[in-house]
């Protein structure tokens, strides 16, 4: 049935870290099942399971973690949308149940960043010595274009310059009380990848 009402039962979220003896795959079920747990909840409970990667090229992810859970005859759908992946996996799971589809569901994001580098591997590299735009209409790199770029800390510098010229008034030191601030929520929280504070005058001279 139908249901304007979405409740989130359980969660559970891996240490950040490189984790060189795990691979994507195991990082996912290690926090589906932490998740389940909290929950008080099986995979036999689940109606549909939505899981986001982004980096994983091919992997299909989420029949990844539902063979590896021991979950067949439910949808399971595989998501990609950059640094937004798994809240766009709580959204499908969560617009499932509003609609009526499911009664329960499993929404996981995970990501394997370690040795990917800002461009991910693959790619040919040049001697150094020599640099040729690469992007489209003369834009700088390939995922470059007309109105931006697709490399996310671009994508959030146009999203600050955005909001200054909407604005007004937003300088360095409104965005580096982001990163104070951002600083001081990670002493509370044991699985960040950084756990220390920052005054913002550092934050400013780093």
């Amino acid at each position: 049935m139908a249901s304007e009402d979405v409740f989130i039962l359980g969660i559970r979220m891996t240490k950040f870290g490189k984790h060189k003896e795990l691979d994507t795959a195991d990082l996912a079920v290690e926090a589906t099942l932490a998740a389940l747990a909290d929950g008080g909840v099986t995979m036999k409970d689940m109606n549909i399971i939505a899981a986001g990667n982004l980096m994983g090229g091919a992997l299909p992810i989420a029949q990844v973690i539902q063979k590896a859970c021991g979950q067949t005859g439910i949808p399971a759908y595989n998501v990609s949308n950059a640094c937004a992946t798994g809240a766009t996996a709580l959204r499908v799971v969560g617009m499932s149940i509003k609609a009526g589809e499911s009664d329960m569901g499993l929404a996981v994001g995970v990501e394997k960043l370690a040795g990917a580098g800002l461009l991910a591997g693959g790619a040919r590299k040049s001697d150094g010595k020599s640099w040729t735009r690469s992007g489209r209409y003369g834009a700088v790199a390939g995922v470059d274009g007309r109105i931006g770029t697709d490399i996310m800390p671009g994508v959030f510098a146009q999203i600050g310059m955005e909001y200054g010229h909407k604005y007004g008034g937003a300088n360095f030191e409104l965005f580096a009380e982001i990163s104070r601030k951002n600083h001081s929520h990670s002493t509370l929280n044991p699985l960040a990848a950084y756990s220390k504070e920052m005054t913002l005058e550092e934050i400013m001279g780093d």
